[in-house]
């Protein structure tokens, strides 16, 4: 067998060399010498993933919120937009997966509590677009693009969960997540001295500061339990220093002015006040905070927040939405307006929706899945996200590791944050999010896997 699939291997090497020469050299031919260059480097990257998947895991981690992105899009979803990281993730998907069939390692993949669930809503999403597009509500690339989009998340969670074997691996992925982040964090910081609102780096014009305020708070999340655990961190001076840095990713999560990242933030803050031990001191610096945030907090911040429930006056009053005796901002009010205009279109389409981009554009994840996938996707999505916090609740009360607790705790609280975040905006589809969601994700279900691997090494051992 093992003789078999090397060469099976080698065949495949001689074909995709063959294959990429070719590739190379008609690009060479009829494009420029940038795009030739591209070529090549994404031909190589191709066949150093083919042999090192961690290579894989460590390009994808760095490139999440580090590839420049080109093109535009409108404020109601028009435009187009391509970043590296769209062609490197697709890149590493596809040599993934061809890795996998060409070594007849299907088999091996274990199934979690997850398999199905993501299959249902796949399955459920497929079968939508696909009558959608025969009703004519879906343009068949863009459905067929974003469908590949939420097919790409998955297998990063699948990739990630079968890739990892040891405990250096997750301590060593999440530094390269931390890494990140701060690269991150100080790219934004340095947009502070231009005003405005901050946004991810190389998002180019039009950037989107929601997307970077749910990645800062995803990331904070899981930092915050880090730093809380005892025996996390090797050194102090590391513990002091993701606690440094996290408190400096605060300023940048503000300067967002993302009304939906600080909701967001709400019950991040909570569940830390509920479940450290020193609540009262916690809880006593929150409320100190709240109450002097009017003088420390920056005008920006505090014009934003006042804004969002001023009744304005002329034209401007009559876009405004009354929710619960509060008149809201007109952008706030757009969003009221476009979730009643769903509700309304609903029925017509009431068990799978009008198809994935099949209705128009809706900042708001889960009216979104609803119009799109109608009642059958919603509750498969919302399985599908109850069997995931579920799975990484047992991992953590099952794992007598602290740093393993600490991880799958950081992320479960950051999860309760994104499914906050997904009230005002499209968090399970935003690329920027859902990479370092989902490939935590893949890191937390591979710990029963490893202390099970541990447990038979010790028995056998003794």
């Amino acid at each position: 067998m093992t003789q078999l699939q090397n060469e099976s291997t080698t065949k495949f090497i001689y074909i995709l060399a063959i294959a990429g020469s070719i590739i190379l050299a008609y690009t060479l031919v009829v494009s420029n010498l940038i795009i030739a260059l591209f070529t090549a480097i994404g031909l190589g990257l191709a066949i150093a993933i083919f042999f090192n998947t961690n290579l894989a895991i460590y390009v994808l981690i760095f490139s999440m919120l580090l590839s420049p992105e080109f093109g535009s899009r409108g404020t109601m979803g028009g435009g187009f937009t391509i970043r590296i990281d769209d062609i490197i993730l697709g890149i590493v998907v596809f040599t993934w997966i061809a890795k996998i069939a060409i070594n007849n390692e299907v088999k091996s993949i274990i199934k979690t509590p997850l398999h199905k669930p993501i299959f249902y809503y796949l399955i459920v999403c497929i079968i939508s677009t696909g009558f959608g597009v025969i009703r004519g509500n879906v343009n068949y690339l863009s459905g067929f693009f974003f469908l590949f989009k939420y097919f790409e998340y998955f297998v990063i969670f699948f990739m990630v969960y079968n890739q990892i074997t040891s405990k250096k691996q997750i301590v060593n992925f999440y530094y390269s997540l931390l890494l990140t982040f701060i690269i991150v964090v100080l790219v934004a910081s340095s947009q502070i001295p231009a005003g405005g609102r901050l946004t991810a780096p190389f998002e180019g014009e039009g950037g989107e500061p929601n997307t970077l305020g749910g990645y800062l708070l995803l990331i904070m999340a899981v930092n915050l339990s880090l730093i809380f655990f005892s025996n996390t961190f090797n050194k102090i001076w590391i513990k002091r220093g993701v606690l440094g840095v996290t408190i400096v990713a605060v300023f940048p999560f503000l300067l967002t002015n993302s009304r939906g990242s600080w909701v967001a933030g709400i019950p991040v803050a909570i569940s830390y006040i509920l479940l450290r031990k020193s609540r009262n001191i916690t809880l006593i610096f929150i409320v100190l905070l709240l109450i002097l945030s009017p003088f420390i907090l920056p005008d920006s911040v505090v014009d934003r927040v006042k804004y969002t429930f001023t009744e304005q006056e002329g034209y401007a009053r009559g876009l405004q939405e009354d929710v619960g005796g509060l008149t809201l901002d007109t952008s706030a009010s757009e969003r009221v307006r476009s979730w009643k205009s769903a509700f309304k279109e609903l029925p017509n389409h009431i068990l799978l929706g009008f198809g994935v981009t099949g209705w128009r554009f809706l900042d708001a994840q889960y009216m979104r899945v609803l119009i799109e996938t109608g009642i059958i996707g919603f509750i498969v999505f919302i399985f599908m996200l109850y069997k995931l916090m579920n799975s990484v609740k047992q991992i953590h009360i099952k794992t007598k590791d602290q740093f393993y607790k600490a991880l799958s705790l950081g992320f479960l609280i950051g999860t309760f944050g994104m499914l906050t975040h997904g009230i005002g905006a499209n968090t399970f589809i935003i690329v920027r999010i859902m990479e370092p969601f989902w490939l935590i994700a893949g890191m937390i279900f591979a710990i029963p896997k490893i202390e099970n691997h541990q447990l038979i090494d010790n028995v056998m051992n003794n």
